[in-house]
This record gives structure tokens, sequence and C-alpha cells, in this order.
């Protein structure tokens, strides 16, 4: 059974799992080096914390802060780099990473200590311990004071252990807890209680707004022609529209990036371009709410929890 549509929530805990295909993720030593170079640098863009996480050479696990930007589109950013790196290590073309990845909200208030020593227990679970540096790919050397990695924001699990971290890492990961643990962010969009999703808004943000209706409306609240915006003009504000529908429409899930490029008739890289040169210029428009009179809002839908 197809999974219901992930919830997006600024300023939600995700728990993210990103397996590999038949070809290994990480294969090399150079390989985790030239992601944790990736990783920053999407960090920075997307305003994204992360919390946790662990690199094995057949998945990648991130406990994530999410905040405008969607989880689709994060992964979407890092995995497409990286991909890249191993696309030229290797001279391949190949497709590295299993989709869908797996991804849930978590109550992190709960769940954020619980799943970060999941994280910094796996490389003994997956009897990777024994080899050279696995915990290095893990947020465990840095909570114990061991490396620093300057993109990796602790101070949420600090404040939450109430001991010290040697003490939290000290009490065992019973096998049960990550047997459940596992086949909760195999199965549930959230993963909570009852109390945490009733603090949830009710409706994801996907609308049933048409991109006819988005290009209507971006078109009137920046006094853009429409047939300007359709045309090969070059000029700013066409090519700010342009961006906003693109944007709107792909974070609304009503249509993707190449869809949109085929209607303004531009290639999706110079849209995608656009959308980056655009956020940082006019933020208050790239937000999640400020269309949200395109059109009216989709029925209520409860989000599914396991």
């Amino acid at each position: 059974m197809p999974r219901h549509q992930r919830p997006h929530v600024p300023g939600g805990t995700y728990y993210i799992v990103q397996k590999a295909t038949t070809e290994p993720i990480f294969s090399q030593p150079d390989d985790y080096v030239a992601f944790e170079r990736v990783l920053p640098g999407i960090l920075r863009r997307t305003g994204v914390r992360v919390h946790a996480y662990c690199w094995t050479p057949r998945a990648i696990h991130l406990v994530l802060q999410i905040e405008e930007i969607s989880v689709g589109r994060f992964m979407q950013g890092l995995t497409g780099r990286y991909a890249r790196h191993l696309q030229r290590r290797t001279g391949q073309s190949v497709r590295y990473f299993r989709l869908p990845y797996q991804a849930a909200l978590i109550d992190a208030n709960h769940w954020l200590l619980k799943i970060a020593q999941y994280l910094h227990h796996l490389p003994v679970l997956t009897r990777l311990a024994e080899e050279p540096g696995a915990y290095a790919h893990s947020s465990h050397r840095a909570y114990a004071g061991e490396s620093e990695k300057p993109w990796l924001y602790t101070r949420t699990v600090v404040r939450q252990l109430g001991e010290t971290y040697q003490q939290f890492m000290s009490r065992p990961s019973l096998q049960s807890d990550v047997d459940a643990l596992e086949h909760q962010i195999a199965t549930s969009l959230v993963i909570g209680s009852a109390d945490f999703l009733a603090t949830l808004p009710r409706r994801t943000s996907r609308t049933n707004g048409s991109l006819d209706e988005i290009i209507e409306t971006v078109t009137s609240a920046l006094g853009v022609k429409r047939e300007h915006v359709l045309s090969r003009s070059r000029n700013r504000e066409p090519a700010l529209a342009r961006a906003l529908i693109a944007w709107y429409a792909s974070e609304r899930g009503i249509a993707t990036l190449t869809d949109v490029a085929r209607r303004v008739r531009r290639d999706p890289s110079t849209l995608s371009m656009a959308i980056s040169r655009y956020r940082v210029s006019r933020p208050e428009l790239f937000k999640l709410n400020a269309l949200h009179y395109v059109s009216s809002p989709p029925s209520p839908r409860q989000y599914l929890v396991l």
C-alpha cells in the first residue's frame, strides 16, 4: 500500500533514512569526506539543522529540524549533489539512492534522545564498530567531545539529557526497541503520542490549486502580465514571477519543476537558479503561506500514525 502524503511542519523534527540501491553509498574513505563537504552547504542554504546522524556503507541516517524547505527539497539537493560526486569518481551513470527514502515527523521531546542513542549504537548493531573509523561516521564522537562538527546542532540533545553523555550511552539499546523503531520509520509518517498529534495542523501542505491558478495569482500579485511570464522575456519582473510560480507549485505538490519549466518555456535548471537567487533577494515571497489565497483549502486529512 502506498504511503500517504508526507506532512510538512515548519520547525518539525524528522528522522530520515536514505538507503542505497545495488551500489554502496560509501565504498571508500574519500566518499565520507566528500559527503561531509556537500552537507554543510545544503544546510546553510536551507536553514536545516542536524541533531544526529550516522553514515553506513549502505544507508544515510539523519535527524533534522526543518523550516520552510520541505524534506523532499532538502534530500533532493543533498543526494543529487553527492550522487554527481560518485558518478564523476566511478565514471558510471548509475542510481545510487533507493527511492523513496523513509522519513517520519517525530515528537522530539519523546523520541529525539532515543533515536540519537540508536544512531550512536548503530556501528555496533551493524557490526561496523570493529572497522577503523566506524564511529567517525556518526555524531557520537562530537557529542563525546572527541571531534568537532560545526554544522552539527547539539544543544537540543544536550539540554534533554539530564545526565552526562557517557552515562546516557552506557544504557544498552534493547533489540526489541531497535526493531520497533525500524518498523515505525518504515511504516509511519508520524512517530508520537496522541498528545503530540493534537498539536499538529490537521491538513497537509498540498492545495487544490492548479498551475493555472498559481500563475494567475502570482502575476496579479506582482503586477506582471501573464503573456510576459509565458514569453521569452528576460526582464527581472517576469523572471521573478516564474521563479515564484515554480517554487510554490513544487512545494505544494501541484506540479514538478519540469512541468512548470515546460509551461513557462524555460529549462528546469534556469528556474532552479532563479529560485535560489530570488529566495535571497525577496525572501518574504517564498513562504508556504504567502499565496494561501490561491484556492479554497483542501478537506482536512488526518496524519497516518502506526
